[in-house]
C-alpha cells in the first residue's frame, strides 16, 4: 500500500492564531499565580491541580500547532478534518491557497488553546476559593468554545470554496 504523501508550502500562524495562543498562556500564568496565592493563605496542593492538567493540556496543543506541518505531512491519519483536507488535498490545485488555508485551520487550535487557558483560571478559582461555581457556568464556557470552532472552521470552508 502506497501512501500519498502531501507537501505543503510552511506558513506561519495568522496574526489572530499568536494572539488566541498569548491570551491562552496568560490565563494559564494567571491561574498558576492565583494558585499560588491560595497555597500560601490556605495550604495544601489543590490549588495546583487545574494549573498542572491545563499546562499539560496546552503544552501538546502547543506542540501539535508548532509541528503541524510535519505531522501533516508524514503523519495525515493523525489529523482528523476529512472534509477540510479533502478540500484541500482532493478538488484544489493551488498549492497557495491550500498552503494558507492549512495554516487557517490551527487559528482553531490556537482559540482552543485560549480557552483552554481560561478553563484552567476558572478551575483554579473554583477549586482554591471552595465556592462551588454551578455546573452552567463551565457548559456556557463549553458552548461558547464550539460555537467559535464552528464559526472558524465555516470561515476556512468558505474561503476555501472562493
Amino acid at each position: 500500500m502506497v501512501v500519498a504523501r502531501r507537501t505543503l508550502k510552511r506558513y506561519g500562524l495568522e496574526s489572530a492564531a499568536r494572539v488566541f495562543i498569548a491570551i491562552g498562556l496568560l490565563l494559564i500564568l494567571s491561574s498558576w499565580i492565583l494558585g499560588a496565592y491560595y497555597f500560601s493563605s490556605t495550604g495544601g496542593i489543590s490549588p495546583f491541580i487545574a494549573p498542572f492538567i491545563f499546562t499539560c493540556v496546552a503544552a501538546g496543543v502547543l506542540l501539535v500547532i508548532r509541528y503541524r506541518y510535519t505531522l501533516f505531512e508524514k503523519y495525515p491519519y493523525l489529523l482528523n478534518l476529512p472534509s477540510i483536507f479533502y478540500r484541500i488535498g482532493g478538488r484544489q490545485n493551488d498549492a497557495k491557497k491550500q498552503s494558507i488555508a492549512f495554516s487557517m485551520i490551527y487559528t482553531v487550535h490556537s482559540l482552543v488553546m485560549a480557552f483552554i487557558g481560561f478553563m484552567s483560571l476558572l478551575l483554579t478559582v473554583t477549586i482554591a476559593s471552595r465556592y462551588t461555581a454551578t455546573l452552567y457556568v463551565y457548559l456556557i464556557v463549553v458552548a461558547i468554545l464550539i460555537v467559535s470552532v464552528f464559526l472558524l472552521y465555516r470561515r476556512i470552508y468558505i474561503r476555501l470554496s472562493n
